[in-house]
């Protein structure tokens, strides 16, 4: 295709320029059309500029028509004197057809696309000069979207950013209109999570700052230009009418979590919980963890954001996390490894908020206590799935949980009542947690065992089994609460042994085996581990992190001796010996100087409620297979 030579008095178009000149032209010089860049005709023929364009001004097209159905009136920028370059640039972007000259303009952009001192100049002065109304007006020309479109589109943006305030900015993003804004910013996150994208991290940066200026524009007051654009984008998003590899919620989620704007990401989430009290079945598994993604990046108060969750009905709550851990992950199928990493960090920074909240900051501090204990419940179910995938940081959310309210998880959990819908049949998720959170993974197992050490009170006065020891069967006590406490005790010993027999049984590397059973069973055990000379040097090294394979070879041996009889590291060793070792750890608590002068009918008794809650939660049918208060440890 052959393009007519500039006016007299110009500059030769630049190289790239005459590329996208020659896509653009039709070869019939007799009518010279535009064929737009994305697609169309680009409606009047062209009009040459003058020789002796007036400073600062891209000359008026001849009767273009904008994309939106409100035309614009197409008024110049006042005069003003620019740098030769800038003019050299405006002159360029005259010799576009009118329809492409927002093309021309991208592409002078792209060329002074640096970070360095010069570029920036020259990007702001260019704006300028044409001023934000003018390059609304550039906008609202593109047509049919076209590959090319959503980049040049991000150009323009990035740079409206730059150069003007936020209400300037808005005018652009109105001028280019929702269909065009939705795809620059779906195709944007799918360039920033992928680790093909050449020179990502500037992708990421620039996705970053689009994100927050659909916050700051957000921010404005209602009926701003640019509000509309980005609402009706982000819904186009959501619903996937923009084609990405990533589904739309995840991305409108990172979005809006990257928007630096609370009521943005509050008005997403909303939306999104709005339609599930409606119908509980509207939402799935990635719109879940895209409302989560939305409110675990809300700003640090004393709610977090999840004031929306507590306040949501007992069936619609329980609705939501049981969809939270599902098994479609969508959002890893077919997307950059960044773009997963990213929403599996900001769904875990929602359950880590989750672990940290305050029942008492909340207006219904009940909801609020239930929603810890739940999402711990559905995620430890859920924690080796295909989104969740046994992660670090989910470990340490579900530890936190466990760790902040240990009492209330355990006790909702045992609660077998008809009209408890936190009762944890047969113990599984607190069992899968002992097992995924505490026995297979160091970075989370401190956290766990510590909890669990302080809630059953070893070596305290503050704890359940102290307390069990000093009622001592008593029946005044037991019905004033020890029944309750030795049903607890029972239940977390049950599910604690069901989640050690899994774990042994697929953990293949012998050391790790060894040192699962020191942290997790040496902790309840642990002043009788100190108190051996020897062996307590070597835990000490073992708990500070210090410690080597002869240190924990020592430990384990002097459980092995103590509780099994041998030192066997075999899975079915280990698995022996868990059980024998939650078996008789309480020996000391309940052995003869501690209860001196009990009745054997209420020890019977205490000991009857323990061991039928450890049948609750051991895994096993009939017989429970460990035993507190005398039975031996059977099978």
């Amino acid at each position: 295709m052959n393009v007519a030579p500039p006016a007299p008095g110009k500059a030769a178009p630049t190289p790239v320029q005459q590329r996208l000149t020659q896509d653009l032209f039709t070869p019939d010089t007799r009518s010279r059309q535009t064929v737009s860049y994305f697609g169309g005709n680009g409606g009047p023929p062209f009009t040459p500029p003058p020789a002796s364009p007036t400073p600062g001004v891209i000359s008026t097209p001849v009767a273009s028509t904008p994309v939106t159905q409100t035309a614009q009136v197409n008024t110049p920028a006042p005069a003003a004197t620019v740098s030769p370059e800038v003019q050299t640039a405006l002159d360029n972007i005259n010799k576009y057809q009118p329809a492409a000259q927002p093309i021309g303009l991208a592409s002078e952009l792209q060329m002074h696309g640096s970070d360095s001192a010069e570029d920036v100049a020259f990007r702001k002065e260019l704006m300028a000069a044409l001023g934000p109304d003018r390059v609304a007006e550039l906008m609202g020309r593109v047509g049919p979207l076209s590959e090319e479109m959503p980049g040049l589109a991000r150009t323009v943006l990035s740079a409206a950013i730059e150069a003007y305030p936020v209400a300037d900015q808005g005018k652009v993003v109105q001028g280019m209109g929702p269909e065009v804004l939705g795809a620059a910013l779906a195709t944007g996150v799918e360039l920033a999570g992928s680790p093909l994208t050449f020179n990502r991290e500037e992708s990421v940066a620039q996705m970053q700052a689009l994100a927050t200026m659909m916050g700051n524009l957000s921010a404005l007051p209602p009926g701003s230009p640019g509000q509309a654009e980005v609402t009706a984008a982000l819904d186009r998003i959501k619903s996937g009418e923009q084609p990405s590899e990533a589904p739309g919620a995840s991305t409108a989620a990172w979005l809006v979590a990257n928007s630096g704007s609370d009521s943005l990401r509050a008005s997403f989430a909303n939306g999104y919980l709005e339609e599930l009290k409606a119908d509980p079945a509207s939402l799935s598994s990635e719109e879940a963890r895209a409302v989560a993604w939305a409110l675990g990046s809300m700003t640090q108060s004393p709610t977090d954001g999840l004031g929306a969750l507590a306040d949501l009905p007992d069936a619609a709550r329980s609705q939501f996390l049981n969809v939270l851990g599902g098994p479609d992950a969508p959002e890893l199928e077919h997307t950059g490894a960044f773009f997963q990493e990213d929403v599996q960090a900001g769904v875990n920074e929602f359950l880590g908020d989750v672990a940290r909240l305050n029942p008492a900051n909340f207006s219904n501090a009940q909801a609020a206590k239930e929603l810890r204990i739940e999402a711990f419940q559905q995620v430890s179910l859920a924690v080796d799935g295909d989104f969740f995938n046994d992660g670090a940081q989910t470990h340490l959310a579900l530890a936190g949980m466990f760790a902040a309210d240990t009492e209330g998880i355990v006790d909702t959990s045992a609660n077998s009542d008809y009209d408890n819908r936190l009762y944890d049949k047969e113990g599984r998720a607190m069992a899968k947690f002992f097992d995924r959170v505490a026995f297979r993974d160091e970075g989370s197992r401190g956290l766990v065992t510590e909890a669990l050490h302080r809630y059953l009170g070893q070596g305290t006065q503050d704890g359940l089994v102290p307390q069990l020891v000093q009622g001592q069967g008593e029946d005044g006590f037991m019905a004033d609460g020890g029944n309750i406490l030795a049903r607890n005790m029972g239940f977390v010993l049950g599910a604690l042994y069901q989640g050690s027999q899994s774990a042994m049984q697929g953990m293949d590397d012998e050391f790790a085996r060894k040192k699962a059973m020191v942290d997790v069973m040496g902790s309840l055990v642990e002043k009788a581990i100190e108190a051996t000379p020897g062996v307590g040097a070597a835990y000490a090294k073992i708990k500070s992190g210090t410690a080597d394979q002869v240190s924990v070879d020592k430990v384990f041996g002097w459980l092995g001796d103590q509780f099994g009889g041998n030192v066997d590291a075999s899975k079915d060793g280990v698995k022996a010996l868990s059980g024998t070792i939650i078996s008789d750890a309480w020996t000391p608590f309940f052995g003869n100087d501690a209860l001196k002068g009990a009745i054997p009918g209420n020890l019977t008794a205490m000991f009857g409620f323990i061991n039928g809650a450890v049948a609750l939660a051991d895994g096993i049918t009939g017989d429970p297979n460990i035993n507190i208060g005398g039975a031996a440890y059977g099978r």
